[in-house]
């Protein structure tokens, strides 16, 4: 279950407020529905009285020259009704759908502003299901809350008002039935607002388990696990099943309306027979009331229908709410200032590092890696090379010790401020789809198109993009799938390049290609290297031997570090990984 999910359900008064915030720049639109719910009450007024014309004066009194301007005035209002509430209707969706559209704008900023962290324990379909399922529930409240329940209170005061300028008893008995009508909606309401929350945390939950299975279908074919798959999603499905059941159960209670009107119904009949038995009103009045005190019927169960949908919707903004309430990665309240021009020395001081599970992953780690020059991490699996990388990115915050950029302490500066002169190449980089040239200028929107095809050529890209069909301009599909793995690295290396940072973090960009390819993408990484500082994780050996400085790590912490080899010549541990290497290749360190 997400974070989300597992929390408290807040106050409705808070959820509506916070959900109001986002209809509030929007307010001119929602203004202007609510004037045009009022005018549709306004055309509703004449139909009754209308309709008293014409069995009063026009058959009881035979003065047929009233039919004529009573039928007119029926047809006008008709017309009139019909064009105000397609006008309401188009009106509190504009505002309604601008609201969720800036609520979706926020959760998307939330998102890329939480930590790395947060990603590592929670399913992305879950993380998604905020921008689909949750949100479409949550409108539910903007067209209810916001939308019907003004409508139906306005018609409901000018209903009363009418009926009490008529015969003011009949206000009376109007009063009488509403409390029976609000009964049912208030007793239910808790009820649906759990279940609308457990229906969309099972809804996340099974969209989390799709994108996991869809995401691994090629391990779940290798390994012939098509009935473990079908299994884990059926568990999903009888939960959904079991939620959506709960809620519909719920919201086919409201079929006691339908009785409640009709008593109703009956009780406003009964007291309009006794008048006319009783010789107080003429007939064509007490329809008219009879029309009037129905009307009232109707914006009573808009309010108890948009009660019962407001309940639905808020559990999905309890979800949505916690979501945005977890903290996301920021600066310390004194880390205002940016970050000048540098020339790229990095200097770990004293740093320890831990993860979510509390087991420190680095200790003690110092290191310099001097500006304008190559310094390589290596050591074997485990032992803190991309945890390193994560610090210096921000990605994770040190527990202890000191991170600095030409002196300056990475804890007093903003994430995005360094990111400015940081660029990174991961060992699996995604591209987007769009085109090449789209994907290298992704790091700053003002590269220019010479600066794309020089970061291209220094990444050893230019060659390839010139031989597509559309050459920079060709799409490149989801996730960069029609290009090869070594063309991807280089499109990525480029794009690093192309945003001119002062550092490039090169986190194992080669292990995964084959060898043309890792000579291809190594000669970029040479040519990409000139004046900048590079710091390369790296697992094979062999692609970091030429480093200015390399630093060994182990278990977390430095255990040497200098050149090639200096380092073969006096640490065991360098020595034992390079000698496995070599003869794995079918090679010796000379």
């Amino acid at each position: 279950m997400s974070d989300a999910a597992s929390a408290q359900s807040p106050n409705t008064v808070w959820l509506l407020r916070r959900l109001a915030a986002y209809l509030r720049p929007h307010w001119r639109w929602q203004a202007a529905a609510i004037m045009s719910s009022v005018l549709v009450v306004a055309t509703f007024l004449p139909f009754p009285w209308l309709t008293k014309i014409l069995i009063d004066d026009v058959v009881g009194a035979g003065n047929l020259d009233l039919l004529g301007p009573a039928a007119a005035g029926i047809v006008a209002a008709a017309v009139a009704t019909a064009g105000l509430l397609l006008a309401s209707n188009y009106l509190y969706t504009t505002a309604g759908e601008q609201a969720i559209n800036d609520l979706r704008t926020r959760l998307m900023d939330h998102t890329l502003r939480l930590p790395l962290a947060y990603f590592r324990r929670q399913r992305t379909g879950e993380v998604v299901a905020h921008f689909t399922t949750d949100s479409v529930a949550v409108t539910g409240v903007y067209r209810a809350t916001f939308g019907a329940a003004p409508a139906a209170v306005i018609e409901l005061a000018v209903m009363l008002l009418v009926v009490g300028l008529i015969d003011w008893r009949f206000v009376l008995v109007s009063l009488g039935v509403i409390p029976l009508q609000a009964t049912l909606p208030a007793l239910l309401g808790r009820p649906q607002r759990r279940a609308g929350e457990r229906e969309q945390s099972a809804m996340a939950a099974l969209g989390g388990l799709s994108t996991e299975l869809v995401a691994g279908a090629r391990e779940i074919k290798a390994f012939n696990r098509q009935g473990w798959a079908a299994r884990r999603l059926a568990s999903d499905l009888r939960r959904l099943f079991s939620a959506r059941l709960r809620v519909a159960t719920l919201r086919h209670t409201r079929l006691f309306f339908t009785v409640i009107h009709e008593l109703i119904r009956v009780a406003i009949f009964a007291v309009l027979a006794g008048a006319i038995l009783g010789g107080e009103v003429k007939l064509g009045v007490v329809l008219a009331l009879a029309q009037y005190m129905l009307y009232l019927v109707g914006p009573a169960f808009a309010l108890m229908g948009a009660y019962a949908e407001t309940q639905h919707a808020l559990g999905a903004a309890g979800r949505l709410f916690a979501f945005l309430d977890t903290p996301t990665e920021s600066a310390k309240p004194d880390a205002a200032r940016g970050l000048p021009e540098i020339r790229g020395e990095i200097d770990f001081e004293h740093v320890n590092a831990a993860y979510e599970s509390g087991a420190p992953v680095i200790q003690d780690v110092s290191f310099t890696a001097p500006a304008g020059r190559t310094t390589a991490l290596v050591g074997p699996s485990g032992s803190g090379k991309t945890t390193i990388a994560n610090l210096l990115l921000r990605f994770l915050q040190p527990s202890g010790g000191r991170i600095l950029v030409d002196g300056h302490d990475l804890a007093a500066v903003t994430a995005a401020e360094l990111r400015r002169h940081v660029g990174v190449v991961f060992q699996d980089p995604v591209l987007f789809a769009g085109t090449v040239a789209d994907n290298i200028r992704f790091g700053r929107d003002d590269i220019s198109e010479a600066r794309v095809v020089e970061a291209a050529t220094i990444a050893n890209a230019h060659d390839f993009i010139s031989a597509m069909p559309q050459g920079y301009a060709t799409q490149i599909g989801e996730r960069g799938l029609r290009l090869s793995g070594g063309q991807a690295q280089r499109i990525a290396i480029a794009r690093a390049i192309a945003a001119d940072p002062r550092i490039l973090v090169l986190d194992e960009a080669t292990s995964a290609l084959d060898a043309e390819a890792e000579r291809l993408v190594q000669a970029a990484l040479e040519r990409a290297a000139a004046d900048r500082t590079m710091l390369v994780i790296a697992h094979r050996l062999a692609t970091v031997r030429g480093a200015d400085h390399i630093v060994l790590l182990d278990a977390g912490k430095v255990v040497d570090a200098g050149r090639h080899d200096e380092l073969y010549e006096r640490c065991d541990l360098y020595r034992e990984l390079c000698d496995l290497q070599m003869t794995s290749n079918g090679a010796v360190n000379p």
